[in-house]
């Protein structure tokens, strides 16, 4: 026995398809800022850069130097990286444009993606110097900052 779904007088198959296919559409655009809120980088502990930190401290925290030098015994490293925010901020960005693409019906994307992309992070390159015992010494930041923080 073959069904098939004839339209009615008042259009009801046809409304049913273009439900259908504003639910895909929504669904598609939904999600995009979420995704991004909730990838976003983890928050470094700019503490591991005050002045007598051993170096082992720094790169548990920081992972490997982007750069290093070591001049006459002193030891300098760069460090690069995207000052990210805090598990609670990243949650509540992630609820909030989810909350806001179902109120908006997913129009929220439109405002919501280029938000995320703007703040996404803060760019951050910190020169390290080290004594002889390996302890923070002094700190530079050239990009980003303890602003940032």
């Amino acid at each position: 026995m073959k069904t098939t779904m004839k339209r009615n007088e008042d259009g009801f198959c046809g409304a049913m398809q273009l439900l259908l296919a504003a639910a895909c559409l929504l669904f598609n655009l939904a999600g995009c800022s979420v995704f991004m809120a909730a990838q976003l980088p983890d928050k470094k502990n700019l503490e591991v850069f005050k002045p007598g930190v051993p170096r082992q401290v720094v790169l548990a925290e920081m992972g490997l130097p982007s750069g290093y030098e070591n001049r006459d015994g002193v030891r300098s490293e760069v460090y690069k990286f995207k000052q990210g925010y805090s598990q609670p901020a990243r949650v509540s960005r992630a609820v909030l444009h989810g909350t806001a693409d179902i109120l908006t019906f997913g129009l929220w994307e439109a405002v919501g993606t280029p938000t995320e992309m703007i703040f996404s992070g803060t760019d951050t390159m910190v020169l390290v110097t080290y004594n002889g015992n390996d302890r923070v010494e002094t700190v530079e930041y050239f990009k980003g900052g303890e602003q940032s923080q």
